[in-house]
């Protein structure tokens, strides 16, 4: 049974499409006025502000709708520029958007998505050569400065600004020479813990304290047999909880949703009617509705908790969408 809420959820998929679940529904309605024909969608984001507003990245760029995805416009964005993989807004300014891609560059638009300009990006002497090319997998910054930003690229490592993202400068270090812990997923920072950066990566998490100056690995198995971890999403509402989406490996046939209460001091499983059959590749809640927790399967799966965790709903996406990586929930 799904609980009377007001909570939309759009997943896109590298494979194809772009997928809206809406609120007390069961069922996907695949997006598609104004998209790119067979848009790939690795990366979509709900407007802090505004929920109504939903920003799409794709083969051809960011897209914006203003209607909750009935319709969709092609922003102001480089013709050549490559596709987009992550968003992130500004602490506390919304009109300031980061657009991260693949092959791995950065993107800034100071207008809420109107137009967008190249920032300096470098990919660092740690890039790992792999069958695909770097990509900006996550950004975030510190909600304490928001100037203080971080870069998780895949498989690169970390790269930070200072200056807003006009410079950045690389603080992988200790996370170096391995190819295992280059391989960022996710990337985090938290209003109760400043100037801490909180990190996933295909070996598991690490804190890294000071701005990134050191890295600090967890061991993640000590609260789970399987210990690849993927996206990083720290909680709206509550600032010293952090979830973290796991598989066995990039593809396995193995998922699963954990999320840390204390900054990455314990981790708790969440969610144990989630019987996911592939590596669990994204997690949001809805900072609106905070009880409102959805994760999704690379093969397809999408799970949906509307109380904090303790029962889930399965929501299985149309057969054509494989590949799942974008999420966002509002």
């Amino acid at each position: 049974m799904t609980a009377n809420h007001n909570t939309y959820v759009y997943v896109g998929a590298e494979s194809s499409g772009l997928y809206r679940l809406s609120p007390g529904g069961e069922t996907w309605k695949e997006l598609t006025n104004g998209l790119p024909e067979n848009p790939i969608v690795p990366g979509v984001a709900v407007h802090p502000s505004d929920p109504s507003i939903i920003y799409a990245g794709t083969q051809d760029g960011p897209y914006r709708s203003t209607d909750r995805g009935d319709h969709w416009e092609r922003l102001d964005y480089p013709t050549l520029a490559p596709p987009v993989w992550t968003f992130l807004f500004r602490p506390r300014d919304p009109q300031v958007i980061y657009a991260g891609t693949a092959p791995g560059e950065l993107y800034r638009s100071a207008n809420g998505g109107d137009s967008w300009s190249k920032l300096n990006l470098p990919m660092g002497a740690d890039e790992v050569t792999m069958a695909f090319p770097t990509r900006v997998i996550g950004l975030t910054a510190d909600p304490n400065f928001p100037d203080e930003m971080y870069a998780a690229l895949e498989v690169a490592g970390v790269m930070r600004s200072t200056d807003g993202g006009d410079t950045w400068d690389s603080i992988t270090g200790s996370l170096a020479p391995s190819e295992d812990t280059l391989d960022l997923h996710g990337v985090q920072c938290t209003a109760a813990s400043p100037r801490t950066v909180f990190i996933t990566t295909r070996v598991g998490p690490f804190i890294g304290p000071d701005r990134g100056s050191e890295w600090i690995p967890i061991d993640f198995g000590q609260f789970s047999e399987i210990t690849y971890t993927r996206d990083l999403y720290a909680a709206p509402h509550d600032p010293n909880m952090l979830y973290v989406s796991i598989g066995a490996a990039a593809r396995s046939g193995q998922g699963a949703l954990f999320r840390s209460r204390d900054l990455f001091k314990t981790f708790e499983p969440v969610g144990a009617g989630i019987a996911a059959n592939s590596t669990m590749m994204a997690v949001r809640v809805n900072a609106r509705e905070p009880s409102h927790v959805f994760c999704a399967a690379r093969d397809g799966q999408v799970f949906g908790s509307f109380d904090d965790g303790a029962t889930w709903n399965s929501y299985d996406l149309p057969e054509k969408a494989k590949e799942v990586r974008g999420l966002a929930v509002g």
